[in-house]
């Protein structure tokens, strides 16, 4: 901000300054003000005599971070024709070609620029993201800990390292998180980032450890207090673990997520008036986080608000479809039986991901509808018309937090393919970040087949902590090949076990407006 500020001012002497302009939108990018920075680089371009390697790199940058990774490259391309063995730009090209899913030409990209004398820890970072793209998982681990060894606190790197050891089965997956803290012993990111992911996986006395240790090292972190105070009332410790997340919200009030998180443990606590009107602060400062809403129902559900029912309509707002086999396919079960075969190349892992929702399985890497899989893609053409329908049929309710978008256009935001095994299930859980889920099914047990007994089946409506619900799921979808669930983000959402030797595989996605 005070950077900005004496920009501002030497433009205010001199307006025609290019590298005034230049060096205030940098700062602008920055502080994540897209649209001021890109007018801020649009004017230094227009006021130089000519557009330098500089110039066009920054550009590249602002059109990246809206989206226009197409733009970008082009941008790019053209910084790199006056400047072709500066690092740094074919750094920013190898990074762009693996947003855009262009895995190999990244890969060449990144070692280009190691050639050329790059030696950031990013660098090596990054590489790492895109060796593990093309399933080269040792690669990635060796790329992950070249970054360490440059910057031992490298957040991502360290965070990303733990993550994929867990999925390639390793038992320590921390020791890396541990090093980290032994190195920098005042620094809280090695025991934050492992009490994070041990949180994730359940293991809530070894989360509840590391939390701790976080807190020793940075007292004053909210974020700490009430990952403490989770585990704390999982764990059964509940006075204690609200106090802490009361010191969380005093410390960052106005932090939607920790009130949201509070909210759920008042839940746990038989406290729903109370967890109610934490919930609905929550709301209010993040009216598109999907946890604030669904604690929220549980709160009104326990309360015997109807305002439950108005929120979580199961029979209105869950569509169950089964959909049409792409064309070249004589029916749906020719072209699941086509499209497991392609996926079974996909899941290249030994475990599920440490912080996803599913147990006993694996799960594909990146954005999977994005990927170029041609069988994927013919199947994603059927789900973009289910889609469309689903949202044309949506009733409209201005103060409903998914009724009220009736865009114009929507996104797919993520994808990825699910594979369980005997024993697997999904946890309950929302989508925080979307607006309607889903799941397609492309191969099912012979055990979901029994209506009584409802193995692997999808389940609506409970939660993944106890509030004291007699009964908590409140509808049940059977899983078929060629089925696809959609429903709203915030509705609790999760599958029972099943006992058999065959597979349940399955496609997901998230759904945003454009």
């Amino acid at each position: 901000a005070e950077a900005e500020a004496s920009f501002d001012e030497a433009l205010r002497l001199q307006p025609i300054y290019a590298d005034a302009h230049y060096n205030r939108a940098r700062v602008l990018l920055a502080m994540g003000r897209i649209l001021p920075a890109q007018a801020a680089a649009e004017r230094a371009l227009a006021l130089s005599p000519r557009a330098t390697a500089a110039l066009l790199q920054l550009k590249a940058q602002i059109q990246a971070e809206m989206g226009e990774l197409a733009l970008a490259l082009g941008t790019l391309d053209q910084a790199l024709a006056l400047a072709p063995d500066k690092p740094a730009l074919v750094h920013d090209r190898a990074t762009l070609l693996q947003r855009c899913h262009r895995y190999r030409e990244a890969l060449q990209a990144h070692d280009r620029a190691l050639s050329l004398g790059l030696d950031a820890a990013d660098a090596h970072y990054n590489r790492g993201n895109t060796l593990q793209s093309l399933g080269r998982n040792d690669m990635a681990l060796a790329a992950y800990r070249a970054a360490l060894a440059r910057d031992s606190g490298h957040r991502l790197a360290l965070f990303d390292l733990s993550r994929l050891r867990w999925r390639m089965g390793e038992p320590d997956f921390a020791a890396d998180l541990r090093r980290a803290s032994d190195l920098q012993p005042t620094s809280p990111i090695g025991p934050g980032l492992q009490a994070r992911l041990l949180w994730r996986a359940e293991r809530f006395d070894e989360a509840a450890a590391a939390f701790r240790e976080a807190l020793r090292r940075a007292p004053e972190a909210a974020e700490y207090h009430d990952g403490l105070g989770r585990c704390l009332v999982r764990l059964g410790d509940i006075e204690a673990g609200l106090a802490s997340q009361a010191h969380a919200i005093q410390r960052a009030p106005a932090d939607a997520s920790l009130l949201a998180s509070h909210a759920a443990s008042l839940l746990v606590a038989r406290r729903p008036t109370e967890a109610a009107a934490q919930a609905q602060a929550a709301c209010r400062l993040a009216p598109q986080d999907q946890y604030g809403w669904a604690v929220l129902g549980l709160a009104w559900r326990l309360l015997g608000d109807a305002r439950e029912s108005w929120l979580n309509d199961y029979e209105r707002l869950v569509s169950v479809v089964d959909l049409e086999a792409p064309d070249g396919f004589s029916d749906m079960a020719a072209f699941t039986s086509a499209l497991v075969a392609e996926l079974h190349l996909l899941h290249v892992d030994r475990e599920a991901p440490v912080d996803q929702t599913l147990r006993i399985g694996t799960q594909t890497f990146g954005d999977i509808f994005e990927q170029g899989h041609p069988l994927v893609d013919a199947l994603k053409a059927r789900i973009a018309q289910a889609v469309q329908r689903y949202i044309d049929a949506l009733p409209r309710d201005p103060d409903h937090p998914t009724l009220k978008w009736h865009p114009q256009a929507w996104r797919f935001t993520d994808s990825w393919s699910s594979r369980l095994r005997r024993g697997g299930f999904h946890t309950h859980h929302v989508h925080p970040h979307g607006w309607i889920s889903s799941a397609c099914y492309v191969a099912v047990p012979p055990a979901a087949d029994d209506s009584a007994r409802q193995q692997g089946w999808l389940q609506f409506g409970a939660p993944d902590f106890d509030i004291g619900l007699e009964t908590p799921v409140r509808l049940r979808v059977q899983p078929k090949p060629g089925r696809l669930a959609l429903f709203p983000s915030l509705l609790w959402h999760g599958t029972t076990p099943f006992d058999d030797a065959a597979e349940r595989l399955t496609i997901a996605f998230d759904v945003k407006p454009a």
